[in-house]
């Protein structure tokens, strides 16, 4: 095609191009299928002609739009003349890399003034153009001080997540020390030559509080899209996740999320964000057992995000799937975190409640018990990596009871109690009435939830009774002890620890005929002394009657000697104005009771 014939064919229409005024939507369109079909006819003064006839028609909306607050519907052709302007830019070969911060302070700027961001008829043109420039875009949204607007971090981010901008997430991923730069909180000033001359004038201002936190943001919602589109990135980006990990730990950003308050709310995400990211990288490394143990600190304190995906994971795929060589070395692990005074007494316990306890109790119960534990049953003999040796050598301690917190205290003792329950054999046989090491420190581990004075928390004091409820079951134990710990539960008709008084006397109460020779005749007479002496009140009447129902085949040898004292609290129970129903309800479970044994007589 004859070019000369092509350049009298433009030259009426750049004459259009003189003054803003005279720039039209169907003079763009034209300019635009020029520069589609002839892109190396036009050059830089073009597109700087463009800038600025843009920014003119640009102010001219934001005028028109002030003076007529009061129009509901406006006409957006000048905002739509705007948007095809800047869209013509990405056609133009010669619309160099100093436009890429020119046109993105012009955008975002009307957007602000506008209030238009969320529609804005500027953000597509606008990415094609810094489509040709990746390296240069990221390095300017990334540097200072632009990553300490939020406004420029909410259009990095509809960058990233676009379905056109792979070239920008895959030069994100190589800028590792970008990214920590910005997680760091340390901004560095554009680094790019091209763009650096329009920065000389800007000098960098020191990162206060707010913009710490801001650019904190920034590096984490950078990262967590960046790994939702390519997992196996972040799998191999070890200083990005320990810089994460550093961040996630620290007591400034606990307490900052902790405390609503102070915290902006576009950030109150951020803490669910860096669990997410970190989680992602532990299923490619599940050896890093210790991240996993950091991450349970999201179930410390109030967070306002929701961490259901974490305990989701840790009760489904954790607990349920893991194997039993990773368990055991999480339980170890844990035996080191334990015993260093530094760890908080608040990570202990979640550990244990939810990766130790759940974990240990699948695979005993599945019946991968002598793998888990490391040995066959040798109750009297310790090793270093016998899982229930290591337990009660080195976790609990019995001469020191009181240096864990309540919370300590009671999920150790819940663990004890699973393997009294699911591994006994390898605490103490069962045939040798001497008591052994491991079950005299157990014993004395739980003992002092027996004495009032020491024990002042009632969860803390009835778990102890629990552990002892299923030592007794498991192994004979003198008999004062038997009748202490059941007198001791059958008084304790709180409703602060109810659930777990009732655990103990369920296993218990079937236990007693069994451990004494008189159990029958001890069944009898506590229960009938306590509903004699403390009958009076109505709370304590129902946890002892609530007790003959469910163990009603442990009462039947004795049932002559309860029957009058039933037939009395039926009638109370069920008969007074104040009953309630559930009291009703149990006065008709004593009288079916009362029926049964009549049949079986």
């Amino acid at each position: 095609m004859d070019m000369e014939m092509v350049h009298n064919f433009m030259r009426p229409l750049l004459s259009q191009l003189c003054h803003y005024r005279s720039v039209t939507l169907p003079v763009i369109h034209r300019l635009s299928y020029l520069t589609q079909l002839f892109p190396y006819t036009f050059n830089e003064k073009l597109c700087e002609q463009l800038t600025q006839h843009a920014k003119s028609l640009i102010e001219m909306a934001i005028v028109t739009r002030k003076q007529n607050t009061g129009v509901t519907k406006q006409d957006n052709s000048d905002l739509k003349l705007c948007a095809n302007i800047v869209g013509i830019f990405h056609q133009i070969p010669a619309a160099s890399v100093r436009f890429v911060e020119v046109l993105c302070k012009l955008v975002l700027q009307t957007e602000r003034a506008l209030s238009i961001e969320a529609g804005s008829p500027f953000r597509e043109p606008l990415m094609k153009f810094l489509l040709r420039y990746p390296a240069e875009t990221v390095e300017l949204f990334l540097s200072d001080p632009h990553a300490r607007d939020q406004q420029w971090a909410r259009y990095l981010e509809f960058l990233i997540r676009h379905k056109d901008s792979a070239p920008f997430r895959q030069h994100l991923q190589s800028c590792t020390e970008k990214l920590l730069s910005v997680v760091l909180a340390t901004p560095t000033t554009v680094q790019i030559a091209s763009l650096q001359q329009q920065q000389q004038q800007q000098q960098q201002q020191p990162v206060s509080t707010a913009d710490r936190a801001q650019l904190q943001y920034l590096g984490v919602r950078v990262i967590l899209l960046l790994t939702r589109s390519d997992e196996s990135w972040l799998a191999s980006q070890s200083q990005l996740v320990m810089a994460l990990k550093n961040l996630w730990i620290s007591d400034e950003f606990q307490e900052r999320h902790h405390s609503a308050e102070s915290t902006d709310f576009m950030h109150w995400k951020e803490p669910r964000m860096v669990v997410s990211i970190l989680l992602t990288y532990f299923k490619h490394h599940t050896e890093d057992i210790k991240l996993l143990f950091q991450l349970l600190r999201a179930f410390i304190g109030r967070f306002i995000p929701d961490f259901q995906f974490l305990r989701d994971f840790l009760e489904q795929t954790v607990a349920q799937t893991f194997s039993v060589d990773w368990k055991r070395s999480a339980f170890f692990q844990f035996v080191e975190v334990f015993e260093d005074v530094n760890v908080p007494q608040e990570l202990k316990a979640r550990i244990l409640q939810y990766i130790i306890i759940p974990c240990l109790t699948v695979s005993l119960e599945s019946g991968d018990g002598e793998k888990l534990i490391g040995y066959p049953p040798a109750p009297d003999q310790d090793h270093h990596d016998n899982v229930v040796s290591v337990f009660i050598t080195r976790v609990i301690n019995p001469d020191e009871p009181f240096v864990y917190s309540d919370a300590v205290r009671i999920l150790l003792l819940q663990f004890s109690c699973l393997l009294v329950e699911q591994a006994s054999a390898h605490i103490h046989d069962a045939g040798n009435k001497r008591q052994g090491q491991k079950l005299r420190r157990l014993m004395t581990f739980a003992w002092p939830c027996l004495l009032s004075k020491n024990c002042v928390d009632p969860a803390t004091k009835y778990h102890g009774h629990l552990l002892l409820s299923h030592i007794i079951a498991k192994f004979a134990i003198h008999k004062r002890i038997v009748l202490q710990v059941f007198h001791s539960l059958l008084k304790a008709h709180a409703m602060e620890a109810k659930s777990v008084v009732r655990q103990a006397l369920e296993i218990l109460t079937p236990a007693m005929p069994v451990r004494m020779e008189d159990g029958n005749t001890m069944l009898t007479h506590w229960t009938r002394k306590i509903l004699v002496e403390e009958g009076h009140s109505v709370g304590q009447l129902v946890h002892i009657l609530q007790l003959v129902v469910r163990h009603a085949n442990v009462y039947y040898p004795v049932r002559h000697h309860l029957t009058h004292h039933i037939t009395q609290a039926m009638h109370r129970l069920g008969f007074t104005p104040t009953a309630n129903l559930d009291q009703r309800r149990l006065a008709v479970d004593l009288a079916e009771v009362c029926i049964k044994w009549g049949k079986k007589e």
